[in-house]
């Protein structure tokens, strides 16, 4: 355990959110010293009313798949644009606690598009080369690590399957796109 988040994704632009997330960020930091942390999808000209609180500031975004779908070509403006900005606000290290795009194992398609595994890959590719350009950007977490069910709806196709292994815990071609660059980053 490297630090204790207190919620994932709450609605931190309502003016509410302050003083409960106050009250519990002060009650986890009288429980442990570990950095603490709230991923956060509230953006940025929403104000999030507790980012000042933590530690790091924590984002999940999926620029290329939830937004920009298919202009993979925007991916690294986006996260520049969005990411320097927190920064800017609130002074804090950035993690990128959820990004990734839904694929189709076995899925192919040249040029990639969206459930292949081509376009997993790419879209990674291009998030992880914005981060890398950030010296801010401390950490980053793919999601997910496997494909898991959900409720059926008309965005799951047989569940949630932006895992980078399968439900039966085979590997995607993006599983050996992170191995190669986190080895690399390792090496560092």
């Amino acid at each position: 355990v490297v630090m204790i988040s207190v919620a994932n994704e709450p609605a931190t632009e309502e003016d509410s959110s302050r003083e409960y997330f106050k009250g519990v960020i002060e009650h986890t930091r009288s429980l442990t010293n570990l950095p603490i942390t709230l991923p956060e999808v509230t953006k940025l000209e929403q104000v999030s009313k507790v980012a000042d609180l933590v530690d790091f500031t924590a984002l999940n975004r999926y620029y290329g798949w939830y937004e920009e779908h298919g202009f993979l070509n925007k991916t690294q403006e986006k996260f520049l644009s969005e990411l320097t900005a927190w920064h800017e606000k609130y002074g804090k290290p950035i993690i990128v606690t959820e990004f990734g795009a839904d694929t189709i194992e076995g899925y192919h398609s040249l040029p990639s598009e969206a459930f292949s595994e081509e376009y997993q890959c790419e879209m990674l590719a291009e998030c992880c080369a914005a981060f890398d350009k950030m010296p801010f950007v401390v950490g980053e977490h793919v999601w997910n690590f496997a494909d898991f069910k959900t409720k059926q709806g008309v965005i799951r196709v047989r569940g949630n399957r932006k895992g980078i292994f399968t439900r039966e815990r085979q590997p995607k071609a993006a599983a050996f796109f992170l191995k190669k660059r986190w080895s690399e980053l390792n090496e560092k």
